[in-house]
C-alpha cells in the first residue's frame, strides 16, 4: 500500500482498492517514509476504516493526541466487547474509548483517582458490560503496568452501554440514575428485591433501559395507546397498576415527561410479573 498521509512514525493513511482512506498502524511503519512511498505490509499491525465520515475525521485528530499503545489497547478491548457481549457497538466507541483510556492512564500516573458515583448501579444494571470492563481494566493494567480499579471498570462499562444506545455519556449517566430510581420505587412498594437473574427481572430492567433511552433522547414512541388493554390491566392487575401510577407520577414530577397510557400498561404488566414471582 502507498502512503497518502503521515500522522507520525507509527501511523499513516493510505487508499484502499475501493478508493477509500484507511488508517494503518504499526511500529515504525512510516519512519523515514514520504508521501507516495510503499508501506512494508509486514509492519502493518492494525487497519482502521470508519464509515461515518464525521467520526473518521475526529479519529484522525485523536491519533495526534493519544499514543499508539492506547489506540491498540482500545481496539483490543472493543474486539473483546464485541465477542463477549455479542452486540453491535457504534463506531463512536473508537473515539470515546481510546480518549478515555489515555486520560485514565495519565490520571493514575499523576496519582489522581476519580471515584465513580454510579458504580453500584452500573454493577447491578449492566452486569455483562461490567464483567467485560473488568477484563478490560486487567488488560490496561498489564499493558501499562498501572493499577486501575473497579471505579474505572464502571466507567468503561459506561462506554459499552453508550455505544449500544448510541447516545452521549451524560445521557447514559442519567439513564442509569433514572433506572435506579424506578427500581427503588417498585421494590419499596413490592417489599421485595428484584432478582435480575430471573426472566421477569431481566425483562423489567431491559424495558426500563429502552424506555429511559427514548425519554432522554426525546424519541417519540410511535406505539398508539390501547384504551381497552389499559382498562383490562387496570382492573385485572390492580396492585401492579397502582405501583405503575406511582412510577408515572415520579417521572412526571422529576423529569417533566408525560408518560403515556400505553407505557403505564407495559409497566403494569412487567410489575405484575414481578408480583407473580414473589407469590
Amino acid at each position: 500500500m502507498v502512503i497518502n498521509q503521515i500522522i507520525n512514525n507509527n501511523i499513516a493513511i493510505s487508499i484502499d482498492s475501493q478508493g477509500d482512506e484507511v488508517i494503518l498502524i504499526g511500529k515504525g511503519l512510516a519512519f523515514s517514509k514520504k508521501k507516495g512511498e510503499e508501506i512494508d505490509n509486514k509492519k502493518i499491525e492494525k487497519r482502521f476504516y470508519l464509515e461515518d465520515k464525521g467520526l473518521y475525521a475526529k479519529f484522525k485528530k485523536l491519533l495526534q493526541e493519544v499514543s499508539v499503545e492506547e489506540i491498540n489497547i482500545a481496539d483490543d478491548i472493543i474486539s473483546l466487547a464485541r465477542r463477549e457481549l455479542k452486540k453491535e457497538l457504534s463506531e463512536s466507541i473508537y473515539i470515546s474509548l481510546p480518549d478515555h483510556i489515555s486520560l485514565a492512564v495519565n490520571r493514575i500516573k499523576t496519582g489522581l483517582n476519580v471515584k465513580n458515583g454510579l458504580l453500584w448501579e452500573i454493577k447491578k444494571l449492566y452486569k455483562e458490560e461490567y464483567s467485560v470492563a473488568k477484563k478490560a481494566v486487567q488488560l490496561i493494567n498489564e499493558r501499562f503496568n498501572i493499577e486501575l480499579g473497579d471505579d474505572e471498570a464502571g466507567f468503561i462499562a459506561f462506554h459499552f452501554v453508550n455505544a449500544q444506545l448510541n447516545s452521549g455519556m451524560n445521557t447514559v449517566a442519567k439513564i442509569t440514575k433514572f433506572i435506579s430510581e424506578i427500581i427503588n420505587i417498585v421494590t419499596y412498594q413490592l417489599k421485595m428485591t428484584i432478582d435480575e437473574e430471573s426472566l421477569s427481572g431481566f425483562r423489567f430492567i431491559t424495558h426500563l433501559k429502552f424506555f429511559a433511552n427514548r425519554m432522554f433522547s426525546q424519541e417519540v414512541n410511535e406505539s398508539s395507546d390501547d384504551p381497552f388493554l389499559y382498562e383490562v390491566v387496570k382492573e385485572r392487575y390492580a396492585t401492579a397498576f397502582e405501583i405503575a401510577q406511582k412510577v408515572k407520577k415520579h417521572i412526571n414530577l422529576q423529569y417533566s415527561y408525560k408518560v403515556s397510557d400505553m407505557e403505564v400498561t407495559y409497566l403494569t404488566i412487567h410489575i405484575q410479573r414481578l408480583l407473580e414471582r414473589k407469590n
